[in-house]
C-alpha cells in the first residue's frame, strides 16, 4: 500500500523536569517514521509537506535512512522550520504537565501540492501538527477526489498561538466540517473538551460526527494518556425483530509502561499505528488496541532516532 502523510515537521526543545533539555526533530516525523517502521515490506510512505530551508537537508538526511519513505512530496520553502519548546513537569495527563511555546508554523500546504499524489495512494494520514498544516478547503478537496481511507488527528486545530509563543486551547467554529470529511477521527481528551463552543459532551460530539450529512465516518477516538482510550463507532443492533443503528462506546485501558522516559510523540505514533492497522483490516477495536500498545511503547523511547525499536 502507498500511504500519504500530511503534516508539519518541527524542531522540539524538550525541557524535562530534572532540568535536562533535549534537542530533537518532531512533529509529523513521529507519525511518518513510525509508519515506515511498522508497515509492510512492499508498502511506501510519501510525506506531503512544506519544509523550511534552514532544516531541509537535515530532515531529508534523516528520512533517507528509511527506504520506504519517498521524499518527492517535500517542498523546500524560505520560511524557517517551526521551533517548539516543550516543558514537562509531571508524568500524568494533566494539561499543566506540558506547556508549549512555539514559533510560527511553516507555510500551509496547498491542495495543488497534494492533487498529483492522490491517484497512486491507498490511504492518507492527516495529522494537524501546527493546526494550519492544510486548510479545511484542502481537506474537503482531498475527500471529494480521493476514494481511499483517510484518518485525521485533529491535534492542534484547537490550539491558538499567542504573541509570546504560548499555546492555548480554543473552540473551533468549523469543527463539524473538519471531523466529517474523513473516515476516522482522533483527538485527545483536552482537544475534544475544547472543540465546541457549546461544550457538547463527548457522546453528543460522537453522534454529530458519526451521523452526519457529509461522509460515512466510521469511528471517533479519544486518547487519554495513562488513563486509556475511548472509542465511538456505529454498530447495527437488533431488538426482537427490529434492526437499528446505535453508537458503541468502547473503553480501553492504557498499556502500563514501567520504562517510561518521555511522552513526546505518543499521540502521533498512535495515529500512524491506528491508520496502518485499520487500513489493512478495517477492525476499529483491534486497531485501537494495536495503536494503544505502540503509543505506550513509544513512551519508553527518546526521540525519533529510537522509533526503529517499534518494529
Amino acid at each position: 500500500m502507498n500511504y500519504l502523510v500530511i503534516g508539519e515537521p518541527c524542531v522540539d526543545l524538550i525541557h524535562k523536569s530534572n532540568g535536562e533539555t533535549l534537542h530533537s526533530y518532531g512533529g509529523i516525523l513521529y507519525s511518518l517514521i513510525s509508519l515506515a517502521v511498522l508497515s509492510g515490506s512492499k508498502d511506501s510512505v510519501t510525506p506531503l509537506m512544506n519544509l523550511g530551508e534552514d532544516e531541509f537537508d537535515n530532515v531529508i538526511n534523516i528520512l533517507k535512512q528509511y527506504p520506504k519513505i519517498k521524499t518527492h512530496g517535500i517542498n523546500k520553502v524560505k520560511h524557517p522550520t517551526r521551533k517548539v519548546n516543550l516543558y514537562y513537569n509531571l508524568y500524568n495527563t494533566d494539561k499543566s504537565a506540558r506547556i508549549e511555546k512555539s514559533t510560527e508554523p511553516t507555510y500551509t500546504l496547498d491542495y495543488r501540492q497534494c492533487e498529483g499524489f492522490l491517484k497512486s495512494a491507498d490511504a492518507i494520514l492527516v495529522n494537524m501538527i501546527s493546526g494550519v498544516d492544510i486548510t479545511l478547503d484542502t481537506l474537503k478537496n482531498i475527500r471529494r477526489n480521493f476514494k481511499g481511507y483517510i484518518h485525521i488527528d485533529i491535534h492542534n486545530i484547537v490550539m491558538n498561538t499567542k504573541e509570546d509563543g504560548s499555546r492555548v486551547h480554543m473552540p473551533v467554529d468549523n469543527w463539524y466540517e473538519w471531523c466529517t470529511n474523513t473516515d476516522t477521527v482522533q483527538m485527545n481528551e483536552f482537544e475534544i473538551a475544547t472543540l465546541t463552543r457549546d461544550k457538547l459532551s463527548e457522546y453528543r460530539i460522537a453522534e454529530e460526527i458519526l451521523y452526519n450529512r457529509n461522509y460515512d465516518v466510521k469511528g471517533l477516538i479519544v486518547t487519554r494518556g495513562k488513563v486509556g482510550v475511548t472509542g465511538f463507532v456505529r454498530k447495527e443492533k437488533k431488538y426482537g425483530n427490529e434492526k437499528f443503528n446505535d453508537l458503541d462506546h468502547i473503553e480501553i485501558a492504557s498499556v502500563e509502561n514501567p520504562k517510561f522516559v518521555d511522552s513526546t510523540g505518543c499521540g502521533d505514533v498512535f495515529a500512524s499505528s491506528f491508520a496502518l492497522d485499520y487500513s489493512v483490516n478495517g477492525d476499529f477495536v483491534k486497531s485501537i488496541h494495536f495503536a494503544n500498545r505502540m503509543a505506550s511503547y513509544n513512551s519508553s523511547l527518546e526521540g525519533i532516532g529510537q522509533l526503529e525499536r517499534l518494529r
